[in-house]
């Protein structure tokens, strides 16, 4: 699939255009957009909470719900891991999984 940056307008295809759509859908809160109101995550509302073991977890679990949510457009994109590192103002969510028949990595930074 072909994409377009949507901080650069360059096309992007591959990694980069799942790299883009992740970070989107993962960035904008759930209920944002007036039309689609199911685009989106919860992950966004843990940030500012306490770094704990549980945040990650419900992060997480956020993060799985919105990449089943078909509005979002993510159901080619078959994820079987998902790691959430701290880093200064938020955190880097690492995304593994299926993607066009190959094993993809994917990270996506979510600062607060």
């Amino acid at each position: 699939m072909l994409g377009m940056d949507r901080l650069t307008g360059r096309a992007i295809d591959d990694t980069d255009q799942l790299t883009s759509r992740l970070g989107q859908v993962m960035t904008t809160p759930k209920g944002a957009r007036n039309r689609l109101r199911d685009f989106g995550a919860d992950v966004v509302k843990y940030l500012s909470a306490n770094p704990t073991p549980t945040t990650a977890l419900l992060m997480k679990s956020a993060a799985s719900a919105a990449l089943n949510e078909p509005v979002n457009g993510l159901l080619d994109f078959s994820c079987s891991k998902i790691n959430i590192y701290p880093v200064t103002g938020g955190c880097v969510m690492e995304f593994v999984g299926l993607f066009n028949g190959k094993t993809k990595t994917v990270s996506v930074p979510l600062n607060v």
